[in-house]
């Protein structure tokens, strides 16, 4: 059956109701601000060993959150997630797995350790009065954890089936294609310990790194109610770590590709569906100066359902279920910045969705109406925002990660006071039109009309074992 002909709307960006004129015509006395003063919002301390502190009272409640971050991850050590995924089961030499957990519910506390790829969380928290005893228990486990064969060959069995269950999975297909586009077939996310690897290892040795974490280099963040004084002192009765702290091993780097040309990545994925995503990289490092034109493009051109990309792409002309689209920047400053666009539609609209999404990329719709209701949302966004409590230390750490002593905002804020529609174009002309991409679609082969996609670009196929790596 020929798919129906959808005619599309007529986009009245520039119109407005007199129940909306009204409003807008309204005198509202606006709400002021609230930055942040990295150097008045929380402290920074020094425990024993060198190890820096961050910390901020809660004087909200008697709960604490107590936090050593380790900027070493998978990309340092592949088996350093398994290690601490095997640290949910063990005992130590004189308590049960069963009698650890056991303990910490009385002390009202818990513990889970979070690897990434370059950085690894492992968090205590709970009720504060029993911190210093919770600490107590988790350093003892840290560095007393004892192996236990049964548990290890359960984890191994529950990871394998948990792997052969993501190729089910239609998102987790995607991403990992995505993460193809972005890395080609090394990358952080296939970093990880072959089924080989996990079946022959002797669980000795994951229990071995669990005993050395503390031995390195680290920074410790405290969010509770205890005083900086009484914290520094239970820190250095209780944290077992060496006077003298090793180096972060080195890590392998695994670099984004840069987009020289434009080319189609396909893998295979039986679905009416498809997603799709381009990626550009020309390799353009993090910049504090294009920050504030960078977001207030992104505001009007992909964000939200009054972004041009989702009204042209859905609204307009239903092409697609969802898009969006954007300069994303990086987490860390070493990494460049990338566009993406993403689409969720049908097979037979894929042809059709690409060509609009390319054209209103390009050529960019502007509309004067659009951009002041971007400029508002962002603006309103920044005068109600509140960053509290532990979010303060989390937005420090993210200001360091890109080299930032500052809160970023106080400058978006500052400069989208003045920007103009101008601006937006002006970015965007530098920024991102004429790009080329990589293609990344997920979707039925059969369903797809290959030789219009040929049109896009050289086309390369990959197989679910390419994208996932195993």
């Amino acid at each position: 059956m020929a798919k129906p002909t959808i005619t599309p709307i007529v986009m009245n960006r520039d119109v407005a109701s007199d129940f909306l004129k009204e409003i807008q015509n309204s005198n509202v006395k606006p709400i002021e601000p609230v930055f942040l003063d990295f150097k008045k919002d929380l402290s920074q301390l020094k425990a024993k060993s060198g190890i820096p502190v961050l910390y901020k009272q809660n004087t909200s409640n008697d709960l604490f959150q107590l936090i050593y971050v380790f900027d070493m991850g998978n990309n340092n050590d592949k088996a350093l997630g398994t290690a601490f995924d095997y640290i949910d089961y063990l005992g130590t030499s004189d308590m049960t797995p069963e009698q650890v957990k056991s303990e910490f519910y009385r002390l009202a506390c818990n513990f889970r350790v979070s690897p990434g790829n370059e950085r690894t969380y492992v968090v205590l928290s709970g009720l504060n009065e029993n911190m210093p005893e919770a600490m107590k228990l988790f350093e003892k486990l840290m560095a007393d954890a004892q192996v236990n064969k049964e548990a290890y060959t359960n984890m191994v069995a529950d990871i394998l089936k948990s792997r052969k269950d993501a190729k089910l999975n239609q998102m987790q297909n995607f991403r990992r294609l995505m993460n193809y586009g972005m890395y080609g077939p090394k990358s952080p996310a296939t970093n990880i310990l072959t089924e080989t690897e996990l079946q022959t290892m002797d669980p000795q040795e994951l229990t071995d790194r669990i005993h050395n974490q503390n031995s390195y280099k680290h920074r410790i963040m405290y969010y509770g109610p205890t005083s900086e004084k009484e914290l520094l002192a239970i820190i250095n009765k209780n944290h077992q770590a060496p006077k003298k702290l090793k180096e972060i091993p080195v890590g392998n780097e695994f670099p984004r590709l840069e987009t020289p040309v434009t080319k189609v990545l396909i893998s295979p994925y039986e679905a009416k569906q498809i997603y799709m995503t381009q990626l550009s990289n020309r390799g353009e490092k993090f910049d504090p100066m294009i920050e504030p034109s960078r977001q207030m493009y992104n505001e009007y051109f992909g964000g939200g359902m009054n972004s041009i990309v989702f009204q042209e792409m859905r609204e307009s002309r239903g092409l697609a279920y969802s898009a969006w689209a954007g300069l994303n920047r990086p987490s860390y400053s070493k990494y460049p910045y990338l566009l993406q666009t993403q689409i969720a539609t049908q097979n037979d609209k894929m042809i059709d969705a690409i060509k609009v999404f390319n054209d209103i990329i390009d050529n960019m719709p502007e509309s004067e109406a659009a951009f002041q209701l971007a400029k508002e949302a962002l603006i309103a966004r920044l005068r109600t925002e509140r960053i509290t409590k532990s979010d303060i230390i989390w937005s420090y750490i993210n200001a360091q990660d890109l080299g930032q002593n500052v809160d970023s905002r106080i400058k978006l804020y500052n400069d989208a006071q003045s920007m103009t529609l101008k601006d937006v174009i002006n970015f965007q002309n530098k920024w991102v039109k004429g790009r080329t991409y990589t293609y990344c679609i997920l979707g039925d082969k059969k369903e797809l009309d290959m030789e219009k996609l040929k049109e896009v670009g050289p086309i390369q196929e990959l197989t679910q074992e390419e994208i996932f790596g195993y």
